[in-house]
């Protein structure tokens, strides 16, 4: 018989309180998700037996966040494709995959947990060896203007390049999930060249990122096909992207087993889901 029994399940998925639009008028206030967006719901009536539903969804005359009728599922924990996210893209595969044409085992599976506590901020010389503001490719000693007061004369300290070889644990088919205690420029970043190395070396099924603590989102303005390196290589490598995610540093184990389903839903690009992991050392009740 299937048993979980010695296996712990901890919860990655941030905590949400709802910002509900009530029937009376009233506004129930909530919390945000890591990236400080609120999860909006209008509360409506069926007629058919007077129940009580909600819409997720801002209200049709707006909301202080969403300012339109609409639903994200870019919103708390979530995952990401490539196909009718970024596909429209200049220089993108044709053979890009959307969420739910991926089989099951792409969301299910033993991962490796990734926790780079040890790849400490270090003093750079040059803008562009950093890749947390767009735009670098100005020397520091060479600084003007606003730029002044974001970098100092002398070297900076900022976050590493993300190497294969700080990723030692990964295994051929790993479902990844990665996190740093750095937060802001001290955050180590991802690199194009990783990236290619966790989809054609690895083969890695899923990237998994916490809220803060690994910098993937950048160069997102840049002219294809420059833009977003680490979403063109990954989502273009049929690769998707879980975040923001919670509590992977309190994982105890460097190996885990991953779940986190996205809904079925035909052309969806991104889908909700709620992320687990599965580490040996549960307590006896």
């Amino acid at each position: 018989m299937f048993s979980l029994t010695g296996l712990e399940p901890v919860d990655l998925s941030p905590r949400i309180k709802a910002r509900v639009h009530r029937l009376d008028g009233t506004i129930e206030e909530g919390t945000t998700d890591p990236y400080g967006k609120p999860w909006v719901m209008q509360e409506g009536r069926f007629p058919g037996d007077n129940s009580l539903f909600t819409l997720y969804s801002a209200p049709a005359t707006g909301d202080a966040t969403w300012h339109q009728e609409r639903l994200s599922t870019h919103n708390g924990s979530h995952v990401q494709g490539g196909l009718g996210h970024i596909s429209h893209w200049a220089g993108m595969p044709d053979d890009m995959k959307g969420i739910w044409e991926m089989p099951l085992e792409t969301f299910i599976g033993e991962a490796a947990v990734v926790n780079l506590t040890d790849l400490t901020p270090q003093p750079i010389n040059r803008r562009m060896d950093y890749p947390g503001i767009d735009g670098w490719n100005v020397d520091l000693n060479d600084m003007s203007g606003s730029f002044a007061e974001l970098w100092p004369r002398e070297p900076a300290l900022r976050g590493q390049e993300i190497r294969p070889e700080h990723l030692d644990n990964i295994a051929k088919g790993d479902i990844v999930l990665m996190t740093s205690p750095f937060t802001g420029l001290e955050q180590p970043w991802l690199s194009k060249t990783t990236c290619e190395w966790l989809v054609d070396d690895r083969q890695i099924k899923m990237l998994g990122l916490s809220a803060t603590g690994i910098l993937w989102q950048y160069h997102l303005k840049h002219a294809a096909p420059d833009n977003s390196p680490v979403r063109r290589t990954l989502l273009g490598g049929n690769v998707p992207i879980a975040h923001p995610l919670v509590n992977i540093d309190s994982l105890t184990s460097d190996r885990v087993f991953y779940v986190g389903l996205p809904l079925r839903t035909a052309k969806a690009e991104a889908s909700f889901i709620r992320a687990l992991a599965f580490q040996e050392g549960a307590k006896d009740a």
